[in-house]
């Protein structure tokens, strides 16, 4: 028979009755045909098995089927109604002594001030003053005299001298005073005769040590001066003087002789004093010591200084206390065996193969290989800078390259081959590039540091922290983020920096230089780069469209400015550490790391709560204003852009799906340059004044206002800003431009030296009484604002710049109106569709809401036009660029559309009281006699235009699982510890295996109240944070 084949068809999946639901089998189907055409045959061949993509809920984890605050059938409405559940939610109740204690506490303070001074005397023992204890009377003459004490840690009562000594025998650091018959005096202990017994907490040693020691301990919030006798009995045998020292809590100065002595529990408040309030050594024992005697700083008085060997048994504390909670002491190769990064605070949310990610999670479908994915922040720091200290005593970290600092010798060797990269951006407007090896560094041992965090989470990653010598170099930022990643099992990988535009030029080349030990395999791993979100303004448009992080795949919400934020909260170690030797700087910069890892850590459970509540939200409302867009699209036009988006995805050089693709005015970035270019002809080639140009400071000015118009327009609008902490974030943003203000006055002052006086004029007009004006208040004074303040022919600036500022305002105008049209074009299209095909309340107001969001956008860009027309205007007349007209609100609108809630409440208006059954009058605002606004006549205007809305990415689950998960290994981590070590002392041992105890409970507790609290229905977290924090539902599920 001979056969003919008319079709192979690939790809056919079997159910393998092997592989079951991991694998399936692949083959091509022949199918064949007798030459009559009468039988027909198929077969089977090339039959391949492959692995089946899974979906993340098959794996095999107790928490793959998890569902942390279940949203089902989630409603806003139900959000907003109040609790009856015996009113524990809903609005509180207020009380004056709540919203205003001062006003009742301002009646008492004469009552408040006389118990003050009652304690000045003896109290309820005034007219009999005698011992508590056995009632004897006070007799200052008496033979023997009856002294009388007061110890305000045993109470308010009096002792004699007798049994205060008998009191105090396991108590030594009580501070006490004295009745001299007509006030209290300082007194001491030791002055009394109490000698205190080591190694036996007080009580009596049946052999003590003959001689007599004194101490001085330093017990926050005072310094004692004591006498002690060590143990000589069989109990302190194998215990040396240190032992006895350290085993009654006491710390030890020096290793010999200890004449000096810090508590346990004093360390720890200075450990805790330090990392939360910046609180330096010096400060803090000058607060002791003026506790302990305040005229001591005339020289009245005298007091042993203690500052050296307090700095330095803080440090050996707050080291060994990390050494402790990483677990070091356990490990049968003590601290000498610690591995790079080992005592770092991990974050629990970050992905950790072997730790918090299920087995299995290689294997997953390629669309979900996002929730595995690790997102850096990466950015340098110049205040954390460092100077050189003459005849400076070596003196290393304690733990180099243990915790979050690179480890050095790796470090300095890799530089010493640095050679300056070649300059190649002209996109940032910032001076981190352009000036990374130019910064000054006269007199400086380290210019700054570089970091990097994880950028959901705002933990610092371990060995992620690394001096600078010379500015922003590549070297050495390619070194601090390899190193961060060493060890860590990855598939995807997004890295956020200010510079990433230019930092990723070359970057797999670089890689093949480092360390071998710090190589990442890039073959294995899919790495993407972003510009986070406030920096990217900095750089030009086509820069900002091809690297901004909102469009990397897999990143959803988050920001890249996580490293800001840390860098904020370090930054106030900056005092106490610019100043310090190396190792002390590095000791004291990570733990400051370390508690602030901690913190975020510990605060996981309400951030991802409040996360996932508003990607809920947010989710659904994405989801549905997609699928409404989707619906008005034809298929055609759908799967073209579809296309688009993963054309670009995969090569960042395909346009662009999310930018308009026409523009027919110069862009803002090429006018900067022209300008620029300008100002350097005019200037015959010579450097700019303070280093910056007078082009960067008409630009920094411009870009101030748009943020400036940023935050009002978040505080005025109804769905402007999606989080739960609206008012944290909008602070934040304050901050940040205060600091922008601070910088562009200064550069005023050289290119404006006349806006001195205006500044000056406007002060002293301000109500001082008034508060100061708000961040999005403060008046510039641009150059085309001075026009009206002075008389100068050059308006108070140099030469040329009003000019150059004329230029930047053209372009702001006109690139302003093209994204305005852009946008009307696109809410056009919204309202036609709605009009044309929904009905019903509910997908009326979807479609409402949508068309809203827009129109927000095209307000923005009215304002933006309206401020750059007014200074345009001040600075060359309305003539000059007649085309560019003032922008009333009903030219905002494209050519045939009538706003429909504006011609819809004219009628409705034109037929109130007209009777029933009245017609609409015929002179009604309407649509056919309205003309075209001047804005589609003017240059530049764009022929129809489409928007896409794409749908945010929601992480929160996923992180919450792994939070969980890190957890539960941690405490399985430390159960693991017990018993590891048998080399030590039987009581140490039971100590070690105590504290591991406590930690695994400890994360098991919380683990179990993280989950506990993660179980709670959407709507309950909803109710609970409008509650507490008496928050809207609008700034709660508002939109951007």
């Amino acid at each position: 028979m001979i056969r003919r084949a008319l079709r192979k068809s690939g790809g056919v999946d079997i159910d393998d009755e092997y592989g079951g639901a991991e694998f399936t089998r692949t083959a091509d189907r022949g199918i064949y045909l007798s030459y009559d055409g009468e039988r027909r045959q198929e077969e089977l061949f090339n039959v391949a098995h492959k692995k089946r993509r899974l979906d993340p809920s098959s794996l095999e984890d107790q928490l793959a089927h998890w569902i942390p605050v279940p949203d089902d059938n989630f409603d806003e409405e139900e959000a907003r109604a109040p609790q009856s559940d015996g009113g524990t939610l809903g609005k509180r109740k207020t009380y004056v002594s709540s919203k205003n204690p001062m006003a009742l506490w301002r009646p008492l303070m004469g009552d408040f001030l006389a118990e003050l001074l009652r304690h000045e005397g003896l109290g309820d023992d005034t007219e009999n003053p005698c011992c508590a204890h056995c009632t004897s009377p006070f007799d200052p003459r008496g033979i023997p005299p009856v002294r009388l004490f007061k110890c305000y840690e045993c109470g308010q009562f009096l002792q004699c001298l007798s049994c205060c000594i008998a009191n105090h025998a396991r108590t030594p650091l009580h501070v006490i005073k004295e009745w001299n018959g007509n006030f209290w005096v300082p007194c001491t202990l030791a002055k009394i005769g109490l000698i205190y017994q080591l190694g036996h907490a007080g009580f009596p040693c049946s052999f003590p040590d003959t001689m007599v020691h004194s101490l001085t301990v330093i017990e926050e919030p005072t310094i004692h001066e004591i006498r002690i006798r060590y143990c000589k009995c069989s109990k302190s045998d194998q215990a040396d003087n240190l032992e006895q020292l350290l085993r009654n809590g006491w710390y030890p100065a020096t290793v010999t002789d200890p004449g000096t002595c810090a508590t346990f529990r004093s360390l720890e408040i200075y450990r805790l004093y330090s990392v939360v309030g910046n609180m330096n050594v010096r400060d803090f024992m000058t607060s002791v010591e003026r506790m302990t005697d305040t005229t001591a700083t005339s020289g009245m008085t005298w007091l042993p200084d203690r500052y050296k060997q307090f700095s330095r048994v803080s440090r050996q504390w707050s080291f060994l206390s990390r050494l402790k909670r990483a677990g070091r002491g356990h490990d049968p190769k003590g601290p000498e065996g610690t591995a790079q990064g080992e005592c770092a605070v991990r974050c629990w949310a970050c992905p950790y193969e072997g730790r918090n990610l299920p087995d299995g999670w290689r294997e997953v479908d390629p669309k979900y290989q996002f929730l595995y994915m690790l997102i850096l922040a990466v950015d340098a720091n110049f205040r954390l800078r460092n100077r050189i200290r003459v005849n400076e005593i070596e003196d290393p970290t304690l733990g180099p390259g243990w915790g979050y600092f690179v480890e050095p010798v790796s470090y300095r060797e890799h530089l010493k081959n640095y050679v300056n990269e070649k300059e190649v951006s002209t996109c940032i407007a910032f001076a981190a590039l352009l000036q990374k090896d130019t910064r000054l560094t006269t007199g400086l041992r380290v210019s700054g540091v570089g970091g990097c965090v994880c950028a959901r989470h705002e933990c610092m990653r371990p060995n992620g922290i690394g001096d600078l010598q010379k500015g922003e170099r590549y070297s050495n930022m390619d070194f601090i983020v390899l190193a961060a990643l060493a060890g860590f099992s990855l598939l995807w990988l997004t890295i956020s920096y200010d510079i990433g535009c230019q930092w990723k030029q070359h970057f797999h080349d670089r890689v093949k230089v480092l360390p071998a030990e710090i190589r990442l395999p890039l073959d294995d791993i899919k790495i993407q780069f972003g510009l986070p979100v406030w920096h990217a303004a900095s750089h030009n448009e086509d820069c900002q469209n091809e690297n901004s992080l909102s469009f990397r795949p897999g990143v959803g919400r988050s920001d890249g400015e996580g490293v800001e934020r840390f860098w904020s909260r370090l930054n106030g170690a900056s005092f106490s550490t610019k100043d310090a030797g190396q190792g002390v700087r590095a000791d004291t910069i990570e733990s400051k790391i370390d508690d602030h890892n901690f913190l975020k850590n510990l605060g996981q459970g309400d951030t991802l709560q409040r996360r996932l509540l508003v990607a809920i939200a947010e989710r659904d409302r994405q989801v549905a204003a997609f699928k409404d867009v989707s619906k008005t699209i034809e298929k055609e036009v759908r799967d073209s852009w579809r296309k688009m988006v993963k054309d670009w995805e995969a090569d960042s050089t395909q346009p662009n799906p999310y930018v308009l693709s026409r523009r027919d005015c110069p862009t803002e970035a090429a006018v900067r340059l022209d300008v620029r270019k300008d100002e350097e002809a005019l200037s015959g080639g010579s450097a700019p004044l303070h280093g910056r140009s007078a082009t960067a400071f008409l630009v920094a000015g411009i870009q101030i206002e748009d943020s400036q118009r940023r935050i009002l327009t978040q505080l005025k609008g109804t769905t402007a800003l999606i989080a739960a902490d609206r008012e944290n974030k909008i602070q934040e943003w304050r901050h940040t431009l205060l600091v922008k203000i601070a910088k562009f006055r200064s550069l005023q002052k050289i290119y404006m030296p006349g806006a001195a006086a205006v500044l000056e004029q406007v002060e002293a007009e301000r109500d001082f009484d008034a508060p100061p004006p708000k961040a999005e208040n403060v008046k510039l004074f641009m150059p085309s604002a001075m026009i009206r303040q002075t008389t100068d022919p050059l308006n108070g600036c140099i030469p040329g710049l009003t000019d150059m500022e004329a230029k930047l305002r053209l372009a702001q105008c006109e690139n302003s109106l093209a994204s305005l049209r852009a946008r009307l074009h696109a809410k056009r299209h919204l309202i036609s569709f709605r009009n044309s095909n929904i009905i019903g309340q509910v997908h009326s107001t979807k479609a409402r809401t949508l068309i809203g969001e827009v129109g927000d956008r095209v307000e923005a860009y009215a304002d933006r036009y309206r401020q750059g027309r007014t200074a345009l205007v001040a600075l060359k007349g309305s003539e000059a660029y007649p085309y560019l007209r003032p922008l009333n609100p009903d030219d905002v609108r494209l050519d045939g559309d009538a706003e429909e809630s504006d011609s819809a409440a004219r009628k409705k208006l034109a037929m109130l009281g007209a009777g029933r059954g009245a017609r609409a009058p015929r002179n009604a605002p309407g649509t056919t006699k309205r003309l075209m606004s001047w804005i589609w006549t003017a240059p530049g205007s764009l022929d129809d235009e489409m928007m896409h809305e794409s749908v945010r990415v929601e992480w929160s689950r996923e992180e919450m699982r792994r939070v969980l998960r890190y957890l539960g290994w941690q405490a399985e981590w430390w159960r693991k510890r017990v018993g590891l070590r048998e080399d030590l002392a039987l009581e140490t041992m039971a100590g070690m295996k105590a504290y591991a105890l406590k930690e695994a409970g400890w994360h098991d507790r919380l683990a179990e109240f993280f989950r506990n609290k993660w179980n709670v229905p959407a709507v309950t977290v909803a109710q609970r944070l409008l509650a507490e924090e008496s928050v809207g539902l609008d700034d709660l599920f508002g939109v951007e």
